[in-house]
């Protein structure tokens, strides 16, 4: 229990960090009583006293070893430090704070009243309290941490120190419910249960053999009662989780297959995001299936397996700037040839002249977006950069043997 010097010093303390620093101080014994307050932001809409806020992160901090950065959900972070007076235990706790890392704005503050399902009468209040919030980043945070804490304690540390604690603090037990799931997995052969069939899989993805991948994917379904725990939310959730990571390591797969880098993470992006808004155990598996089955159907589809890696690079410019002119010496550039080198290369190892398979590009893509769209097939023509419709129309006859108007009904009828 603080003295009535101890009280003292402590009080000056956070008056002191109070004035230099020019942000919210309370400073707090192991009993909750405030031994000195200053503000510097508007009242919390929450809390009718101001304290009670601070006597909530306080409570937190009463078990500390050291100081931390504590987040809240709704911009703020603190200081705390704790104030170390008998056998290495808090008698006090000093926070600083709210500040906020993040930039203000409106759109902001209309997504945090949405995402915390703030009434409409209650906004004003919040949106007075969040632009009260001065700025400072976690950098500078941390650095406060690690002052405050020597001028308190007399203890010298690193910004490491500050942020290996506030993890430890965020996350408690992390490390070690992960190393009796890694015990366990071993003991009951989990952990290494089908891996040789999994490396099968993604081998198939990277040859681009989705038939045979779809044999394999048929018998490895698994009663998903023996799934472990990943998140410890819900049985979706994990199953989702294991998803996301078979779509992120399927991406990387079809990437080496020779799937374009852009396309590959777009895609990775797009299935990930369905897997999130699906709601139901069946739907999900039948997403991680088919998004697995994409990409390896895409590096079949592929053409440049084979080719050089200039014509490669080649290629991957053309796939990127489909939408743009794209001029001969730019392709050169990318290459690292010269330009009358690279044609006769892309002409030998392709079969197509690069303005031939320029051309046939665009009317894939073109096709894709009469399939997938309903803008006009002028603008369609316009956006791939072809002089005018009846240019258009002539090329996709040329590679379809129909105009884009039968082919856009053929597709719908």
């Amino acid at each position: 229990m603080f003295n009535a010097a101890e009280r003292t010093d402590a009080a000056y303390a956070g008056k002191l960090l109070h004035e230099m620093l020019q942000l919210t101080v309370y400073c707090l014994t192991d009993r909750q009583e405030v031994l000195f307050r200053s503000s510097s932001s508007a009242p919390h809409p929450l809390f009718d006293d101001p304290a009670d806020l601070y006597r909530m992160i306080a409570r937190q901090g009463s078990n500390l070893a050291g100081p931390i950065l504590y987040e809240s959900n709704d911009l703020e972070q603190f200081a705390v430090i704790p104030v170390k007076r008998q056998e290495d235990q808090p008698q006090a706790v000093i926070v600083i704070g709210p500040s906020t890392h993040r930039m203000a704005s409106e759109k902001l503050y209309r997504e945090l009243s949405i995402d915390h399902r703030i009434p409409i009468p209650q906004r004003p209040k919040w949106l007075e309290y969040w632009k009260s919030i001065p700025f400072a980043d976690r950098m500078r945070f941390l650095h406060i941490g690690v002052s405050a804490n020597w001028m308190l304690n007399g203890e010298a540390l690193d910004i490491t120190d500050v942020l290996q604690s506030s993890f430890r603090y965020k996350l408690p037990n992390g490390r070690e419910e992960k190393e009796l799931e890694l015990a366990e997995r071993r003991e009951l052969s989990i952990f290494h249960e089908g891996i040789a069939e999994y490396r099968q899989m993604r081998e198939l993805i990277r040859r681009g053999e989705p038939e045979e991948l779809m044999r394999m994917l048929m018998t490895a379904v698994k009663d998903d009662s023996q799934v472990k725990d990943l998140s410890r939310q819900s049985r979706l959730r994990k199953v989702k989780n294991m998803c996301i990571c078979a779509i992120a390591l399927s991406s990387n797969d079809a990437m080496e297959g020779g799937l374009y880098e852009e396309a590959a993470m777009t895609l990775c992006d797009l299935h990930i995001q369905h897997i999130e808004e699906l709601n139901e155990l069946s739907q999900v598996e039948a997403a991680v299936f088919s998004a697995i089955l994409d990409f390896a159907d895409r590096v079949r589809q592929s053409r440049h397996r084979g080719v050089s890696k200039s014509v490669r690079a080649s290629m991957e410019y053309i796939y990127l700037h489909l939408f743009e002119d794209i001029p001969m010496d730019k392709l050169a550039e990318v290459s690292g040839l010269n330009s009358h080198y690279l044609s006769q290369l892309f002409k030998k190892e392709t079969g197509l002249s690069v303005t031939s398979y320029i051309q046939r590009e665009r009317i894939e893509e073109a096709k894709r977006l009469l399939d997938n769209t309903r803008d006009p097939i002028s603008q369609i023509g316009d956006r791939l950069t072809f002089y005018d419709q009846a240019h258009f129309v002539k090329a996709f006859k040329k590679h379809t043997g129909v105009t884009p108007r039968q082919y856009r009904n053929r597709r719908r009828e």
